[in-house]
């Protein structure tokens, strides 16, 4: 039961707390971004996910790092090559 109770608390805490923010609010993605465009990026791609957010408690923002937004730009791509 004591798991339960751990489980119940984490989701009360969640719903309380965490909220959508989106990718140009976390501080990694910022430089991440830029530099991407800087090294010959699509500025589409990018904006792309400019305009995504992730669910998130306040505490967890500090550690998303480049390795997330490096994958979703690799997913983006592999979608659209689906459509060409």
């Amino acid at each position: 039961m004591a798991i339960d109770r751990e489980i119940a608390e984490r989701v009360n805490d969640l719903q309380k707390h965490a909220r959508d923010f989106g990718y140009v609010e976390i501080p990694a993605y910022k430089a991440w971004s830029e530099r991407k465009v800087r090294e010959g990026e699509s500025e589409a791609l990018i904006a792309n996910l400019d305009a995504r957010s992730m669910w998130l408690m306040p505490s967890e923002v500090a550690n998303i790092g480049a390795e997330l937004f490096e994958e979703d730009l690799n997913d983006l791509k592999t979608q659209l090559d689906g459509y060409r």
